[in-house]
């Protein structure tokens, strides 16, 4: 006779042991859920409140912390935790902005039964140094048009509130000036922000556009290549966050280059005068200028009877003691016709190479370009130079293997909207900086 098994009572058995595991597991996810959610809102918090304090440092650490709590309060939500805000300093001196909070994530299964947990954050960005050259146009149509606002006024207004967004006793910043000759305005160092400002009301716009890079002399050189040394005056420690720039500020195109030139004062004598020479954007004429000076030392004639001066109603000879009428065209590698289009030629080149070299540097140089005035607006072609000075992906020559850069048209000046949109560009080019400095 067979026997039925009656499985009932095992069943329930096997029930009563497997549901408080179940419900185990379930109440497990769900306090994992709540915990993985409690600290992403945390960390989103803790990294925005990290960023504000940095931008916000230049205000001060009160204004700083002020701030950074109010955004970290905006994206945790309700009922936040109190975050703690430091600043401290890296073993290189660059300054850092610290953010950690902690807050509990509450027992949502059997909390009578567990206890909550404490989840936290932190996050750390640190200010790198920033060493900045300025290269700034004071040539003479910086005075632009009667009754408009002029891009001289503008520039001063500008240049102060463009530093004042750094660290005044952090970073270091100088300040190149140039026209038909230039200068170093102040030599790089920190404490930038007054005698810059100073520097900058100081100035007088007149004369060329000497504004083209090529072989560096020491006070009077080719601005970008006094922009470069000065750059290279601050040392940096291997491993350091520094971030290297340059502003080149221009309302033209360049049109007066430097070199140095052996003349003959008799067959057998010489001098070796360093000469500016240019300073026209058309025609065949060249001038030639005192590179440490506005003074213009003479005037050439037609284009078949071009002659440099090198001062005191001087004429620069050869050997056979006529009149030097070509120049060493480094684009070429050959002596050139001495005319304004060889030598626009040439200041374009000499800008390029230099500036090439500056962002081959190890760290490169980033260099940002604002191309002011109606003049740069309305050509297409000063545009795409000034695009490849800057290494603007968006002209032609852009280079990849080489530090990004961008230009900034300023079209509105002269006009009563200059002030305005040259601000604005300095403002932006100030807050890609920023980004770039921190981590």
């Amino acid at each position: 006779m067979r026997h039925i098994k009656e499985d009932s009572g095992q069943t329930m058995v096997v029930l009563a042991v497997t549901l408080p595991i179940l419900a185990l597991f379930v109440g497990l996810a769900i306090n994992s859920g709540l915990s993985y959610v409690t600290t992403a809102k945390l960390s989103k918090a803790v990294d925005a409140a990290c960023l504000t304090g940095m931008k916000a440092l230049p205000q001060g650490n009160a204004t700083a912390t002020t701030l950074a709590t109010h955004i970290f309060n905006a994206n945790y939500g309700a009922n936040p935790p109190t975050p703690t805000i430091t600043f401290p300093k890296d073993s290189y001196g660059d300054q850092q902005v610290s953010v950690s909070a902690t807050t509990q994530v509450p027992n949502a299964f059997a909390p009578g039964l567990f206890k909550p947990w404490n989840v936290s954050s932190t996050a750390v960005a640190t200010r790198g140094k920033l060493v900045m050259a300025l290269i700034l146009d004071r040539s003479g149509s910086m005075n632009g048009s009667s009754g408009t606002t002029k891009g001289g006024p503008s520039l001063q207004n500008a240049v102060p509130n463009f530093v004042n967004n750094f660290d005044n006793t952090q970073d270091s910043v100088a300040m190149i000036s140039f026209a038909s000759h230039s200068s170093v305005d102040f030599a790089m160092a920190t404490n930038f922000q007054t005698p810059i400002a100073n520097a900058v009301s100081a100035m007088s716009f007149t004369g060329g556009t000497f504004g083209t890079g090529g072989t560096y002399v020491a006070a009077n050189g080719p601005p970008l290549a006094l922009a470069d040394n000065q750059i290279g005056t601050v040392p940096i420690l291997p491993g350091q966050n520094v971030t290297r720039v340059a502003v080149y500020f221009t309302d033209g195109l360049m049109n007066t280059i430097q070199d140095t030139f052996t003349c003959y004062t008799s067959k057998t004598a010489t001098v070796t005068p360093l000469i500016n020479y240019g300073g026209f954007d058309t025609g065949s004429t060249v001038d030639s200028f005192d590179p440490t000076s506005e003074a213009i030392w003479g005037t050439s004639g037609t284009p078949s009877g071009v002659y440099l001066f090198y001062g005191s109603g001087k004429y620069c000879q050869n050997p056979w003691q006529t009149y030097v009428t070509t120049f060493p065209s480094q684009q070429s590698g050959t002596q050139v016709a001495l005319n304004q289009s060889n030598v626009t030629a040439d200041a374009q080149y000499r800008a390029i190479q230099t500036a090439n070299a500056m962002r081959a540097e190890t760290p490169g140089v980033l260099i940002y370009v604002i191309g002011l005035g109606q003049q740069i607006n309305n050509s297409q072609s000063t545009q795409n130079f000034l695009g490849k000075l800057a290494n603007d992906p968006s002209y032609p020559g852009y280079n990849s293997a080489l530090p990004v850069g961008e230009l900034f048209i300023v079209p509105d000046c002269p006009s009563s909207l200059c002030t305005q949109e040259l601000n604005t560009a300095f403002q932006t080019i100030a807050a890609k900086i920023l980004l770039r400095l921190t981590q």
